[in-house]
């Protein structure tokens, strides 16, 4: 328990977390619509808790990588060199970081193939914010 506990603690440590209005802050520099940037934010907040560090495995033996929750069967690289389609053509661990730039291709990447939105390609979008998150839940913020 405790090994687990300090690579969680390094895992964290080596990442950012971002608060919402500094997550729309950079998504906008990032190349994210002002009138879209809610709905990342919404999705980063219920995937990742806004940290960019985190890694969840899945029951299948994928993991979800980063802020945005990037799997790493369909979308990036793994580390252990497991079969990936890679589709974002990107190791797993560049999005991990505080560079969000990869991640915004990435999911851009997603949302036009899979014709969707938001709800095609994330589990905490669909739960908690389809139809629930409107332009005034980044009130308060300037972006």
């Amino acid at each position: 328990m405790k090994i687990y506990f300090l690579i969680y603690i390094l895992a964290v440590a080596s990442g950012k977390t971002f608060t919402k209005c500094s997550l729309a802050q950079e998504l906008v520099r990032d190349g994210v619509f002002r009138k879209d940037v809610h709905h990342w934010v919404c999705m980063a907040e219920h995937e990742s808790g806004l940290a960019t560090s985190v890694v969840n495995v899945n029951a299948d033996g994928s993991a979800n990588h980063g802020i945005f929750q990037i799997n790493d069967f369909w979308d990036c690289k793994p580390s252990n060199d497991r079969v990936s389609r890679n589709s974002c053509i990107q190791p797993c661990s560049a999005f991990q970081d505080e560079d969000l730039k990869d991640d915004v291709i990435c999911i851009k990447q997603k949302l036009q193939e899979r014709h969707q939105g938001f709800v095609g390609i994330s589990y905490g979008y669909q739960q908690y914010c389809n139809g629930n998150v409107a332009p005034n839940y980044l009130n308060g913020c300037s972006y």
